[in-house]
């Protein structure tokens, strides 16, 4: 018996036992095929990473409404601006010392501010992890096909077999030490696609303090967001 609820779904797609954890839930994939007596061994083989995993929810910032006013913070590369709304005859979007300034036609909509500067975000996101995932692989001699931005709910990145490679355009909000993490976890697929033991190992070889950024990602996630 364990001391926290899981939600178990069988299903045919998946050939192994696969654990999430988000918002205080435990959630497993389970191959139908799988008995009982198998499942609970390894579920309490992991039930120490669970309560781990259970244990940051209290840490995790809470999401922040935006209201796309003058003053809000927005976050680009780890540091905070000031967004700063102005009115004229066509839209723009610049970024300076202190500002976010976005340049908006009177009586535009919210959704439409949010579509403008979602845009931007993923513009400079496209631009920024291309050129340092290029700088990156070169630097540790890891081939890739592609980067691709994508709007991921629940991951930073991933890695094809083919060696394609696909980032959350959110990214681009956290501070570069972060972004590098992200990037190298990635590159690191492309040599080892999977997270075995042997993966972790290289990832550390080239990127030391991995426990730092997996913390940060997981107490920000929230705030990721515009």
């Amino acid at each position: 018996m364990h001391n926290f609820s899981i939600n178990i779904k069988r299903t045919n797609r998946k050939k192994t036992v696969s654990f999430q954890v988000e918002r205080g839930l435990v959630r497993v994939l389970v191959p139908k095929h799988l008995d009982k007596i198998k499942l609970d061994k390894i579920i309490k083989s992991k039930s120490k990473w669970i309560k781990n995993k259970l244990s940051k929810v209290d840490e995790i910032l809470p999401s922040r409404k935006k209201y796309y006013v003058s003053g809000e913070d927005f976050m680009y590369l780890g540091k905070h601006y000031k967004l700063k709304i102005t009115k004229d005859k066509k839209y723009s979007v610049k970024l300076s010392d202190k500002y976010l300034t976005l340049n908006i036609k009177p009586h535009t909509k919210d959704e439409k501010i949010k579509r403008l500067l979602k845009n931007w975000y993923f513009e400079n996101a496209d631009k920024y992890l291309k050129e340092i995932t290029s700088e990156l692989s070169l630097k540790h001699d890891l081939d890739f096909k592609s980067v691709k931005v994508r709007n991921y709910r629940s991951r930073w990145g991933s890695c094809s077999s083919m060696g394609s490679i696909f980032y959350n355009w959110k990214i681009i909000m956290a501070p570069k030490k972060i972004i590098r993490y992200v990037v190298l976890h990635e590159l690191a697929h492309t040599k080892i696609h999977n997270h075995s033991p042997k993966f972790w190992s290289y990832l550390k070889s080239i990127y030391e303090d991995i426990d730092y950024p997996k913390a940060w990602l997981i107490k920000h996630k929230n705030i990721l967001e515009i």
